[in-house]
C-alpha cells in the first residue's frame, strides 16, 4: 500500500483538485483498507471523493468511501446524496425513516418533493396521498394532488382545489390538464367560471392570447359577457360608456373597476375625465370611489398640470390611504411649503402620526409657527428610542444622544440541542462552502425561540461568523444587541482602507454593514458583488482609476479587493459631492446623477433632515438614515463620541 502511495505522489503533485479526486477514487477502487481511524483531513479529502464519485455515477466506490466517514460532521450530506440517487428502489418506510433520523437537515423536505416526483410519474396516488396532507408549493405538484384526490374517490376536495388552480389569470402548468380534463368531463368547468378567470386574466394585465382561448370555452348563452371583457381590454377608454349603460351588477361592477384601471395606466388625463360618470354609472359607493380615485393618484404625484393636481389633492383630502398622503407630504416638503406640510399631516390617522417619523415633523411644524415650547416637547418626548428621528430630535435640542443596548453572556448550554447542524457549519465554511453554511444556520434560526437566537447570536460572534450573527439578529429581532447585530470582520482591511483613503472607519464599517451584512459573497439582484456590494461596470472603472488591473467580477468576492474598490469609490463621491456623506451615500446607492437631479428640484432651500425625508427612492431614504444610524453605533462600540451629522453637513443648504 505505502509503496503504490509513493508511486503517485509525483503525479498527484500537479494535478488541479478535481484530477487529485479522480486519482484518490481510483486508488479506492483498487485497495482494501484496515479499520484505521481517518484524521479530520483525511476525512475532509475523502467526503470530496465521495462526492466526486456520485456525481459521475459511481455508486459502489461512494459507498466503500461513504462507509468510513459515518462520524464525519458532514455525512448526512452524503446520506442524503446516495437516497436520492437511489429512490426508485427506495421503499416508503425507509424515506420516512431517513425522515426521522436526518430531520434537522434544512433540505430534508427536498427529499420528500423527489419521492412525491416519483410517485407522481408512477401515478401511485393511494401512497401520494398517504404521504401529504396538503399539497407541495409547485404549481405542477399541486395539479397532481387533486387529481389524486379524484383517483381515490375525494371528488369534493379534487373540485375544490382544481377550482382554485382553474382561477388563474395566467397560464397553468400542463401537469394540471387531466384535472381539468376530469373537471369538464364532471360539467364542472362551466360558462361562470371561465367568464371568472377572463376578469382575473384582465385584472392581472394578462396576455389577449388567454383572453381569446377562454372566450371559445364559453357556450352562446355567454358569450356577450366574453365579448364585452374583450372589448374593454383591448380600448378601456369605452369603459364610462359601458358603466353608464350596463345594468349594475357584481360582475359588471367588477368589470368596470379592472377597465378603469387599464385606462389609468394608459391615459391618467382621460381616466380623471371619465371618472364621475364611470362611478356613477355602476352606482359605486363613497368607498369604492375612493379606492379608484386612490388608484389614480398613485399615478399623479409627479404631474404639473393644474387642473390634474387640483383634482388630486381634492381626493387626497378624504382618502385613508396613509402611503399617500406621505407622498403629498414630502412634495410639499421639497417645496418648502410649511403651510401644506401642515395641511397633509393633519389628513393623516391618529396611528401613523404616532410614528417618530411624523411626531419630528409634527414638531418642525410648530417650530416653523414660532411655538417652541411645544416643538421642544415633542422632540423631549422623542428621545432614547432607536430611531432616526430621535436622534434628530436630540440634536435639534442639543442633548446626548443616547443609544439602548443589551448585553448577553454566552451560555453553550443554550445551544447543545444544535450541535449536530453546528458541527456541518463549521465544517462547511472551513471548505468554503458558504451558501450551505447559510442555509443550515438559516434552517436553525427557524427552529429557535427568541432567546436561543439572542445565544446563537453571541455563538456565531464568539467564532466568527460575522455574518450568520448579523442573520440571527435580524431573524430574532434583537435589535438592541449592537455586538451582534454589527460585528468588525475583516478589521485589518477596513483600517488599512480607512487611512488610505482618509475615510471614517465608522463611515466603512457602517456602508458595508448596510450593503451586504458582512457577507462576502453577496449578490444583488442588479448583480452588485461583495461586502461593499460594488456593480462590476464600478469596479473596473475605479480600478482603472487607481491604476490596478480589473479581474473581473468574481474578484469583487475576495474582501481586500472589494474593501479596496469600495473605499475608494465611496472616496471618489464624497470628493465629489464636497465631502458631505448624506450626498454620497445617497450616490452610494442611488447613482450621483441621480442625485444631483434631487438637488436640483430642492433648490437648495432644504434643511440636512428635510433633504433625506424628501429623497423620492424609499430604499435610498431608508439607506441614508439606516447608514448614518450604524455609524452612531459602531462609534458605541468602538468607545468613541456619538455623532450623528457634522456641522459641514448640518450648516449645507441642500
Amino acid at each position: 500500500m505505502d509503496t503504490l502511495i509513493a508511486a503517485n505522489n509525483k503525479r498527484y503533485f500537479d494535478m488541479n483538485l478535481k484530477e487529485q479526486l479522480m486519482g484518490i477514487i481510483s486508488l479506492f477502487s483498487m485497495m482494501t483498507f484496515p479499520a484505521i481511524a481517518l484524521s479530520m483531513d483525511e476525512q475532509r479529502t475523502q467526503y470530496e471523493a465521495a462526492i466526486t464519485a456520485i456525481e459521475n455515477k459511481d455508486l459502489d466506490t461512494f459507498k466503500t468511501l461513504k462507509a468510513d466517514l459515518t462520524k464525519y460532521p458532514l455525512y448526512p450530506y452524503l446520506a442524503y446524496r446516495q437516497i436520492t440517487q437511489e429512490l426508485d428502489k427506495t421503499s416508503t418506510a425507509q424515506l420516512l425513516e431517513f425522515e426521522k433520523k436526518y430531520k434537522d437537515l434544512p433540505f430534508i423536505h427536498t427529499v420528500r418533493a423527489r419521492y412525491i416526483q416519483k410517485l407522481e410519474k408512477e401515478e401511485n396516488w393511494k401512497v401520494l396521498l398517504s404521504l401529504q396532507k396538503t399539497p407541495l408549493r409547485a404549481e405542477r405538484h399541486q395539479c397532481n394532488y387533486y387529481y389524486a384526490k379524484s383517483q381515490v374517490g375525494d371528488e369534493a376536495g379534487a373540485l375544490k382545489g382544481g377550482k382554485s388552480l382553474y382561477l388563474s389569470g395566467a397560464s397553468i402548468d400542463s401537469a394540471c390538464d387531466k384535472l381539468f380534463s376530469w373537471m369538464k368531463e364532471k360539467g364542472k368547468i362551466t360558462d361562470d367560471l371561465n367568464v371568472e378567470r377572463m376578469l382575473l386574466a384582465f385584472e392581472r394585465g394578462r396576455s389577449k392570447s388567454l383572453l381569446r382561448y377562454l372566450q371559445k370555452q364559453l357556450t352562446e348563452k355567454s358569450a356577450v359577457r366574453g365579448e364585452q371583457i374583450i372589448a374593454l381590454s383591448d380600448d378601456p377608454s369605452l369603459v364610462a360608456e359601458f358603466s353608464k349603460k350596463r345594468k349594475v351588477t357584481p360582475h359588471n361592477q367588477r368589470l368596470t373597476t379592472t377597465a378603469f384601471k387599464s385606462l389609468v395606466r394608459k391615459n391618467k388625463e382621460e381616466a380623471v375625465s371619465q371618472f364621475a360618470v364611470t362611478v356613477k354609472g355602476q352606482h359605486f359607493n363613497i368607498k369604492e370611489r375612493q379606492e379608484l380615485a386612490d388608484y389614480i393618484i398613485h399615478f399623479l404625484m409627479s404631474t404639473e398640470d393644474p387642473k390634474l393636481l387640483k383634482w388630486r389633492d381634492h381626493w387626497l383630502s378624504t382618502t385613508k390611504n396613509q402611503s399617500l398622503l406621505e407622498r403629498r407630504f414630502r412634495i410639499a416638503l421639497l417645496e418648502n411649503n410649511w403651510k401644506e406640510m401642515e395641511r397633509w399631516l393633519n389628513f393623516m390617522s391618529d396611528k401613523k402620526l404616532k410614528d417618530l417619523t411624523w411626531r419630528y415633523w409634527r414638531a418642525r411644524v410648530k417650530l416653523e409657527k414660532g411655538d417652541t415650547k411645544k416643538a421642544n416637547a415633542i422632540f423631549k418626548s422623542m428621545l432614547g428610542e432607536r430611531h432616526f428621528y430621535s436622534v434628530a430630535a436630540a440634536m435639534h435640542l442639543n442633548k446626548e444622544i443616547k443609544v439602548p443596548q443589551q448585553t448577553l453572556t454566552l451560555n453553550s448550554k443554550n445551544v447543545n440541542k444544535f450541535q449536530a447542524p453546528l458541527g456541518r457549519i463549521s465544517e462547511l465554511l472551513k471548505g468554503d462552502k458558504v451558501p450551505e453554511a447559510k442555509r443550515e444556520w438559516h434552517y436553525i434560526l427557524l427552529r429557535s425561540s427568541t432567546k436561543e437566537k439572542a445565544m446563537l447570536a453571541a455563538f456565531a460572534l464568539e467564532k466568527r461568523w460575522h455574518h450568520l450573527s448579523v442573520q440571527a439578529t435580524i431573524m430574532g429581532k434583537l435589535w438592541e444587541h449592537l455586538e451582534y447585530r454589527f460585528p468588525m470582520p475583516h478589521r485589518w482591511w477596513f483600517n488599512f482602507f480607512s487611512k488610505e483613503r482618509e475615510v471614517s472607519l465608522t463611515t466603512l464599517l457602517a456602508l458595508s454593514r448596510q450593503e451586504s451584512a458582512f457577507y462576502s459573497l453577496a449578490v444583488s439582484p442588479v448583480g452588485a458583488r461583495g461586502l461593499m456590494q460594488l456593480m462590476p461596470s464600478t469596479a473596473k472603472e475605479t480600478s482603472e482609476k487607481l491604476g490596478l488591473t480589473y479581474l473581473g467580477k468574481d474578484s469583487l468576492n475576495d474582501p481586500e479587493t472589494n474593501i479596496n474598490l469600495g473605499s475608494a469609490y465611496l472616496r471618489m463621491l464624497l470628493d465629489s459631492f464636497d465631502k458631505n456623506r448624506i450626498l454620497a451615500f445617497a450616490a452610494y446607492n442611488a447613482g450621483p446623477n441621480r442625485v444631483k437631479t434631487w438637488l436640483n428640484h430642492s433648490k437648495g432651500q432644504l434643511d440636512v433632515i428635510a433633504f433625506i425625508e424628501s429623497i423620492p427612492f424609499y430604499e435610498t431614504r431608508g439607506y441614508v438614515q439606516n447608514v448614518l444610524m450604524y455609524e452612531i453605533y459602531y462609534r458605541k462600540l468602538l468607545g468613541l463620541p456619538l455623532e450623528f451629522l457634522n456641522k459641514a453637513e448640518i450648516a449645507r443648504n441642500y
